[in-house]
């Protein structure tokens, strides 16, 4: 079973076989320098990965073959990744999108076809998440459980600020917050998308980015980790971490 952007596939399409890398592409940046042996490691990443899906269609009662194909192709057709997820890992899900031909060798009422999903990033994320919630500052022991990758996630902070400092550190980062924040608002830190903002009483986001002393956003470690918030003339009410656990 296949489910994309929500729909189901199992109705018109049997999955044959799934084309998972152990792991994703990784890319190594390194620096050579004349007169020396080897070479100075620098960084290592993740590269986008493809999912090689091989299904066969069969026939619906309600619908001639032709016209399933167009069903088919319609539900496939996407503009941008959309979440998809596998029966044997029905846990977790990872955005993706049609890329390259998808022909058909048709026999009868049936064909069979390899969907190749271009998947820009190459995490599958839990769709059940972890969600971890504090009350007022504090220093907070806590533990991911879920995925096999250090995770990015959001973390909302509510609490009042007019003139004074929030901080915010965890085991390897610490942003100074000194933006203004008022009753009813929540401050979200987001790691994946690098950015601070503000989210208002009325559902509008107010940027933060200009109101925080660094870029260095927090990533969370499987298993163990500590989150600690403190203030300066501000106040803190509620801590709430989505902790976006992810696999490779």
């Amino acid at each position: 079973m296949m489910t994309y952007d929500g729909f189901d596939f199992s109705r018109y399409m049997i999955v044959n076989d799934i084309g998972r890398p152990l792991m994703p592409p990784q890319v190594i940046q390194s620096m050579e320098i004349t007169g020396r042996h080897g070479a100075y490691f620098l960084e290592k990443r993740h590269a986008p990965i493809v999912l090689p899906v091989e299904v066969t269609l069969h026939e619906d009662l309600n619908m001639s073959y032709m016209e399933m194909k167009r069903y088919i192709a319609g539900n496939l057709n996407k503009k941008e990744p959309k979440k998809l997820i596998f029966e044997d890992e029905p846990d977790m899900s990872i955005h993706a999108i049609i890329t390259d031909n998808t022909e058909i060798d048709d026999l009868l009422k049936a064909g069979t076809t390899t969907l190749h999903f271009y998947c820009p990033d190459p995490f599958y994320y839990a769709i059940e998440d972890e969600v971890f919630t504090f009350n007022g500052e504090g220093s907070y022991d806590f533990t991911r459980a879920k995925g096999n990758e250090e995770s990015e996630p959001l973390i909302e902070i509510q609490g009042m600020n007019s003139g004074g400092v929030i901080t915010l550190k965890t085991d390897h980062s610490e942003i100074n917050f000194e933006g203004a924040l008022n009753s009813g608002e929540t401050l979200v830190f987001d790691s994946h998308f690098m950015t601070a903002y503000v989210l208002q009483v009325d559902g509008t986001k107010r940027s933060a980015n200009n109101d925080i002393d660094s870029l260095d956003f927090p990533i969370l470690a499987v298993g163990a980790n500590n989150v600690t918030v403190s203030t300066e003339n501000a106040s803190v009410s509620t801590i709430r971490i989505y902790a976006r656990s992810r696999w490779i």
